[in-house]
């Protein structure tokens, strides 16, 4: 199975504000370990489609400032 890509807004500190990604694998068998795989893989940071640098999440706003 393909795996997933999961997609988040965060600010890279080369391109600004980027749709980052990172793949987490598809689910098959035996499902002990794709469980634990899929779980080591949502633990990995976001990635910078361009440049490919990990992206920090926590420093991206969540609301635009007033």
């Amino acid at each position: 199975m393909a795996p997933e890509t999961e997609t988040a807004t965060a600010r890279c500190a080369t391109h600004g504000l980027v749709q980052a990604t990172r793949q987490i694998p598809a689910m098959g068998f035996p499902f002990v370990v794709y469980a634990a795989r899929r779980y080591l893989a949502r633990r990995r940071p976001f990635r910078c489609p361009t440049c490919g640098a990990a992206i920090d999440r926590s420093s991206t706003p969540t609301r635009p400032a007033l």
